[in-house]
């Protein structure tokens, strides 16, 4: 029952580190003056990478 709630627990501690450090680069970029158009090309492919690590790009069931 209570080894559920902990396998969520830890997922959400894992998206919110990941969420963080993406903001982190993504703040230091901006920073760093790169353009609008490869920040969005990097946030994109670290959004892709991540949603693969979490499984998220499963096949729909019917």
């Amino acid at each position: 029952m209570g080894g559920a709630s902990m396998a969520n627990d830890g997922k959400r501690v894992h998206d919110l580190i990941v969420f963080l450090a993406v903001l982190g680069a993504g703040i230091l970029l901006v920073l760093l003056g790169v353009s609008p158009g490869a920040l969005a090309t990097v946030t994109a492919s670290l959004s892709g990478l991540y949603a693969t690590w979490r499984g998220g790009g499963g096949r729909p069931t019917p």
